[in-house]
C-alpha cells in the first residue's frame, strides 16, 4: 500500500527524500517549513516586526494576568534569591511595570501597612523585598505612595 501524501503538490522525490533524511521532518512539516520560508522571504520586513510586536504584547498581557493572580494570593511573582550577590538577574526579575506595581501596592496597602517598613518587614519578608526593589527602581517615596492611595480611595 502506497503511503498517503500530505500535500497537494508532489515535490522532486530525490530532494524530498534527502530533506527528510537530513532534517528528520515529515512531508507535511517540510511543506509547511517551505511555505513559512516563502512567506517570510516575500513579506515586508516591517510587517514581520509588527507581527512579532503583537506576539510579544500578547505574551506581556498573558504574563500580567498571571502576575496579578499571584499577587492577589499574596505571592510575589518570583521569589527573591537568598544569594543576591551571585544572582545578577534578581533585580530585573522582580521589577514590575510601573502601573502593575502601583496596582499591587494599592492592593496590599489594606493588608500590610506598606508605608511602615518595619511592620511590613516583619509580616512577609518576600513581599517586603519585592516592594523595596520596585520602590528603589522607580524612585518612589512613601509620601507618593500615601498620596496615590488617598487619591484612589477618595474616588
Amino acid at each position: 500500500m502506497k503511503p498517503k501524501v500530505d500535500f497537494h503538490i508532489k515535490a522532486d522525490k530525490a530532494k524530498a527524500d534527502m530533506a527528510k533524511e537530513l532534517s528528520g521532518l515529515t512531508n507535511r512539516e517540510l511543506y509547511e517549513l517551505g511555505c513559512q520560508i516563502a512567506i517570510e522571504q516575500n513579506r515586508n520586513v516591517l510587517d514581520t516586526q509588527i507581527l512579532e510586536l503583537h506576539e510579544a504584547m500578547d505574551k506581556v498581557n498573558e504574563l500580567t494576568a498571571s502576575i496579578k493572580s499571584r499577587l492577589k494570593d499574596k505571592e510575589v511573582p518570583t521569589r527573591p534569591s537568598d544569594d543576591a550577590e551571585t544572582d545578577d538577574e534578581e533585580l530585573k526579575r522582580n521589577v514590575l511595570p510601573l502601573d502593575l506595581f502601583k496596582e499591587m501596592v494599592l492592593y496590599y496597602m489594606d493588608d500590610f501597612d506598606i508605608d511602615d517598613l518595619q511592620e511590613l518587614g516583619s509580616k512577609n519578608k518576600e513581599i517586603f523585598r519585592f516592594v523595596l526593589i520596585n520602590l528603589a527602581h522607580y524612585n518612589i517615596s512613601m509620601d507618593e505612595l500615601n498620596q496615590l492611595y488617598a487619591d484612589v480611595n477618595s474616588e
